[in-house]
């Protein structure tokens, strides 16, 4: 079953309970997933249904952040449960600490000594973090290792 076929499901299980607050996130992930298939033309394939959610989960972290800091506490909680619900179609998260594992690796694998050469550890490490860590999270714990300059 694809993401959209169940979301859709999950929006009519939300409208049965009459809960309106989860209804209203499910059907943000459904419209945005119906978007991107009228935008290409065809039904999403798995990974582009991961690329959409990841996207839209992207939104959510960046609206809540703007929220927080403008003090729209109510908006920002909003945003925060329909990050959760988001997540909960992705694929399990990896932590800080795992990608730190594995950029540890690829620096080793690749051979890899100076700043210069983080465009090349980013090329092999971005396709393992797909859907499942923020690039620029990625970025930032790759440009803090310590490499000669």
């Amino acid at each position: 079953m694809s993401i959209q076929a169940e979301a859709q499901a999950q929006v009519i299980a939300a409208m049965k309970a009459h809960d309106d607050k989860r209804r209203d996130a499910l059907r943000l992930i459904v419209n945005a997933l119906k978007t991107e298939a009228k935008e290409k033309l065809h039904e999403l394939s798995a990974d582009e249904e991961i690329v959409v959610l990841t996207r839209e989960a992207k939104k959510r972290r960046e609206a809540i952040a703007d929220y927080t800091k403008a003090g729209a506490t109510d908006r920002a909680e909003k945003e925060m449960y329909e990050l959760e619900i988001i997540q909960g179609y992705l694929p399990k998260q990896l932590s800080e600490d795992e990608v730190r594992a594995m950029i540890s690796a690829l620096v080793a694998e690749l051979n890899i000594v100076s700043k210069k050469d983080t465009g090349k550890l980013m090329k092999a490490l971005m396709p393992k973090l797909k859907g499942v860590f923020p690039g620029n999270e990625a970025k930032k714990l790759v440009d803090a290792l310590e490499l000669a300059d």
